[in-house]
């Protein structure tokens, strides 16, 4: 039984109505049966370091004073002077005093640490956060160098959708700007006042910048002198559970239904395909805006049209759930639209949390992750400040300067990413496609602390242009009090380091960060993870792999809806459908929502010699023996589907009559060689059913899949039904009917099928009449297991 077959309102796994028990809310609340509000939205952030502020309570952390050099005033009313720095080593004393500062034996026991050996009093503000992003963007010239392993922006590109899905700081109206200096080549004193830049009293420059809102009873003084440091409440539920498109409170939630036949609202191209839709447009004016019809597009996150790349992971998800109510529908004919939604969310929130816990985040932070070992009612799935403020931010780095759109003829349109801000190249179905398309093929850059120039000073189109996203992160982690980069390796298990050089293997970026923070002990966060030398994929180095496996586990091991809990452990997947989830790579969930019939084996990274695009054959070199076929029908035509055997990977064949060669250019005569050439040929009886099939392979050969609509070889020789195949010149209708699911590995292949003409017609079957395709590709869907 297949995940769209089994009915779990019959069995009891799925109930509606039953206060999130079995179905999850949409703030997150119950998910903890115990404790039903962790997790849910507006509840704060967590520190898992000591907050840093520098009265103690709210004051920002690393400075005294603010962008005009005036002191902040502190929770008890007095002006703010820094909290003493921990020293810890004779060396590092001795050469603090060398430049001039005033370090003690800590014989009071003062500073975040009590028991470091020497404090240094009265330490100097850290610079300001442009300054530190234009001295440590300079040293490449802003850019990032590109990743040496392969990785496709896909992995920036779906890390900021996986960002967007679990934490947004609600901003304040206090204003906490940043200083921009006098001698800043893009920022000139002269430049006029932007809606992001203002004039200080002094006539210089300064970034305007929100400080994050205080949750409730927190960054206050008790009338017994106890402090509550404050915290910043997410306004998004703290778990993986695609609430960027289904919205994290009933205003969104309400607002993305279509409310008929469990699907999401679109803005359709008039077609029966789920494939080529796009977002809608918010006409409720509910996000922060964009390009789109004047008003940007709607989703579940209010930043849905931020650029082009994240409208595109935000349309597909979309797509995906649409899809999935299209199929479940077909296999439930007497379900209502919320229980179609209902078990199409579910399945949809399970791909995704697979992808990215098994696909995305080890390329991100290595293969440090423990396997899945059940539900864990204690643990604790609040996302942390040094996660959403600092460590996951690591997708800044990684972008580049462009984001490439490549058609389905291969031609490549490049757009510099500062004309992607508010997605204004997104107007068709095919505009997604062709930027999911490019990210696959384009390089990113390695995580270090370069920033490339549209990010640093091109920020945000249409609400206005100059706006440094770098000063902003480096700001914001000053802004919530977060501790700095040593303490933080510290409270994570990690040896604090003695000295610059031990963060990164780059002298001249060492020398930098000393020049700039002169001590270890008090460098930003955020500075201190892009800096470290690479120990994953990614780039990304040791403290941002703490930081990311610390959330990324307790997310998983907290969620009670977590995918991997089967049904027999109180879970709502049975052990099959945990493994039909698992066999969905995130090429399929591509391949089965656009017009991409063909990718890389791992949309992870670039192409290359060991990451071949797909090529729609079953490849039996170094097989032999037999194969075992399990086929899924989910159509109304008896469709027959085989294979054919191939010379070359570009579907040659030979006529086994006459031995002339044919290609699958030449059409008809292609197709009336290749099914006589068939070696297996596969029906199953009933519709919404599987059947299981055996045969034998024949040795180191390319077989081709086809399907022959509504019939079977005999029909098609008789010329009553026709077929399609692999390779879209052979097809009639010259479009693509065959999708790769599974790309060999294990020994699995999986194709999937389209049985309808793409130009409206049913074929050569005359008595089935004019019927649009829905180019849902899962008419037939053949799973070869090689044994």
């Amino acid at each position: 039984m297949s995940i769209l077959s089994r009915d779990p309102f019959a069995d009891g796994s799925l109930v509606l109505g039953d206060g999130g028990i079995s179905t999850r809310t949409i703030d997150g609340s119950n998910n903890n049966l115990e404790q039903p509000e962790l997790g849910v939205t507006s509840t704060p952030f967590i520190r898992l370091a000591p907050a840093e502020f520098e009265d103690g309570v709210s004051s920002p952390a690393g400075l005294a004073s603010n962008a005009e050099g005036k002191q902040f005033i502190g929770a008890d009313g007095n002006p703010v002077t820094r909290q003493p720095i921990p020293v810890f080593t004779e060396v590092e004393k001795n050469r603090l005093i060398s430049l001039g500062f005033n370090v003690v034996d800590n014989t009071e026991k003062l500073s975040n640490v009590p028991d470091a050996p020497f404090i240094w009093l009265e330490p100097s503000d850290r610079p300001s956060a442009r300054v530190i992003s234009n001295t440590l963007s300079s040293l490449e010239e802003g850019e990032s160098l590109p990743n040496p392993d392969g990785l496709s922006a896909l992995n920036w590109a779906f890390g900021q959708f996986v960002n967007h899905d679990n934490n947004l700081a609600r901003v304040s109206e206090i204003n906490f700007p940043i200083d921009i200096p006098t001698d800043d080549v893009n920022f000139p004193p002269q430049t006029p006042p932007l809606p992001t830049i203002s004039r200080q009293e002094d006539g210089g420059l300064q970034f305007e910048f929100p400080r994050d809102s205080i949750a409730d009873g927190t960054g206050v003084v008790l009338d017994d002198g106890t402090i509550i440091p404050a915290e910043a409440p997410n306004d998004l539920t703290h778990w993986l559970d695609l609430s960027a498109v289904y919205g994290s409170n009933d205003e969104f939630a309400t607002a993305v239904r279509a409310f008929q036949a469990g699907k999401l609202k679109v803005f359709s191209e008039e077609s029966w395909a789920v494939n080529d839709d796009l977002l809608p447009a918010d006409e409720q004016n509910i996000t922060r805006g964009g390009f789109f019809q004047g008003v940007g597009f709607l989703a579940g996150d209010d930043r849905v049209s931020e650029q082009d790349g994240l409208v595109s992971q935000h349309t597909l998800w979309v797509r995906n759930h649409n899809r999935l109510a299209v199929e479940l529908s077909r296999y439930h004919s007497n379900w209502t639209d919320e229980e179609i939604f209902e078990r199409a969310r579910q399945i949809n929130i399970a791909q995704y949390q697979k992808v990215v816990m098994y696909e995305w985040l080890p390329l991100q932070i290595g293969n440090v992750i423990d396997a899945y070992t059940g539900y864990d009612s204690n643990a604790f799935p609040q996302v942390s400040d040094e996660f959403n403020a600092a460590g996951l931010r690591l997708g800044h780095s990684q972008t580049g300067n462009k984001i490439e759109s490549i058609d389905a003829d291969g031609n490549v349109t490049v757009l510099p990413l500062l004309t992607t801000f508010g997605a204004p190249n997104i107007n068709r179905g095919s505009d997604v496609d062709g930027i999911l398309r490019g990210n696959t093929y384009t390089l990113e850059e390695e995580v270090d602390t370069n920033v490339v120039f549209d990010l640093r000073n091109a920020l945000f189109p249409p609400a206005g242009v100059g706006f440094d996203l770098y000063s902003a992160n480096m700001q914001r982690g000053r802004d919530r009090g977060l501790a700095d980069y040593n303490q933080v390796r510290a409270s994570f298990g990690l040896e604090r380091v003695t000295s610059f050089d031990q963060i990164t293997s780059d002298p001249e970026l060492a020398n930098s960060l000393e020049t700039l923070y002169k001590s270890v002990e008090d460098i930003d966060l955020l500075i201190g993870l892009f800096a470290e030398d690479r120990v994953a994929p990614s780039g990304a180095g040791e403290t941002i792999q703490a930081i990311l496996a610390d959330q990324f586990e307790r997310s998983r091991a907290s969620d009670r809806f977590w995918y991997e809990r089967p049904i027999s452990e109180g879970g709502f997947f049975s052990a099959e459908e945990i493994a039909e989830i698992e066999q969905t790579t995130f090429g399929d969930i591509i391949k089965l929502n656009s017009e991409i019939p063909h990718l890389v084996d791992d949309v992870f990274f670039t192409p290359s010699a060991n990451n071949n695009i797909d090529d729609g054959l079953l490849d039996l070199t170094g097989f032999s023996g037999q194969a075992q076929v399990t086929i899924s029908r989910e159509a109304a035509f008896n469709n027959s589907v085989g294979f054919y055997v191939v010379t070359d990977r570009e579907g040659t064949i030979t006529d086994s009559v006459t031995g002339e060669t044919w290609t699958p250019e030449q059409g008809a005569d292609y197709a009336r060689v290749a099914i006589a050439n068939s070696i297996a040929n596969f029906q199953v009886e009933d519709n919404l059913s599987s059947g299981n099939f055996n045969f034998d392979l024949p040795v180191g050969s390319f077989l081709a899949p086809y399907l022959i609509q509504n019939g079977d070889i005999s029909d098609f020789e008789n010329g009553q039904v026709e077929a399609f195949f692999a390779f879209d010149e052979a097809n009639s209708d010259s479009v693509h009917h065959v999708l790769e699911l599974g790309n060999g590995s294990n020994g699995t292949f999986k194709f999937a099928f389209e049985d309808l003409n793409s130009s409206g017609s049913g074929g050569s079957d005359k008595s089935i009449g004019h019927v649009q395709s829905d180019r849902d590709f899962n008419d037939m869907v053949m799973q070869i297991t090689l044994t």
